[in-house]
């Protein structure tokens, strides 16, 4: 997906960088902002997560991310602050 696609459809849904990025379960804003450059490149499933979102009439899109917010923000607190971080 192009830097330029993944912005168009970002914008699109009217969400900022930020809200993104928290739908999508990144760490924040600067991802967004570095697929947006093309200093990265999304992973398959984000970039396919895009393309669903783009898909859908607006109505269904908005929803899908109304329910992917909801689930982000019931994962255990640790999970969102130290996604990296594993108990052993």
């Amino acid at each position: 997906m192009s830097p330029k696609k993944f912005k168009e459809i970002r914008e699109t849904l009217g969400l900022t960088q930020g809200e993104l990025a928290d739908v999508l379960g990144l760490s924040g804003k600067m991802q967004i902002s570095h697929f947006e450059t093309g200093f990265r490149q999304p992973s398959g499933l984000i970039a396919a997560l895009m393309l669903v979102f783009e898909s859908l009439p607006e109505r269904k899109a908005l929803e899908l991310i109304e329910m992917l917010k909801h689930h982000m923000e019931r994962r255990p607190r640790a999970q969102r602050k130290n996604k990296n971080v594993r108990k052993s």
